[in-house]
């Protein structure tokens, strides 16, 4: 803290003194003491996913795919990501998607693609669906994903 009226002088007109003082906390202190306080609240872990679909493929050589489905999913304001490698594994994905706690995964596969379907992995109740392309977003929507931008909203509505 102190005295920083130099300071401010230097940004106004030539002459013009304002008087000013500041204080400063550690920033980093008060981060790791809202951390651990929210560790002892949610029994040890604090992990937040930061999406809420992690589209990935069945197969080979389906990157396009991929991306034509994250697209769709960003339109229609859900968070989603997907492997930007060639050609990643499906049971890596389903474990990154778990260790990230990343509560769906949509694949999609040869078969999947020629029919405009894909799978809805719903990776905490454990289930799979096959749903039409164009019908993706309501369907994760009907499961409680937000759309990007109405998180708050939906955090007050509880």
């Amino acid at each position: 803290g102190g005295r920083y009226d130099n300071l401010v002088s230097m940004f106004q007109e030539a002459g013009k003194v304002t008087p000013c003082v500041g204080v400063s906390i550690g920033i980093e202190r008060v981060f790791t003491l809202m951390e651990e306080r929210l560790r002892q609240e949610q029994g040890g872990s604090i992990k937040q996913p930061n999406v809420n679909v992690l589209v990935a493929q069945a197969g080979e050589n389906m990157m396009v795919e991929r991306m034509k489905l994250s697209k769709l999913l960003w339109d229609g304001k859900i968070s989603a990501e997907f492997n930007q490698q060639e050609n990643p594994k499906l049971k890596y994905e389903i474990a990154n998607a778990l260790e990230r706690e990343i509560p769906f995964m949509v694949v999609i596969g040869e078969d999947e693609a020629k029919e405009m379907k894909c799978k809805i992995k719903d990776l905490k109740a454990r289930t799979e669906e096959t749903v039409n392309q164009s019908e993706l977003v309501a369907t994760l929507r009907s499961k409680g994903v937000i759309p990007v931008g109405c998180e708050f909203a939906a955090e007050m509505m509880k």
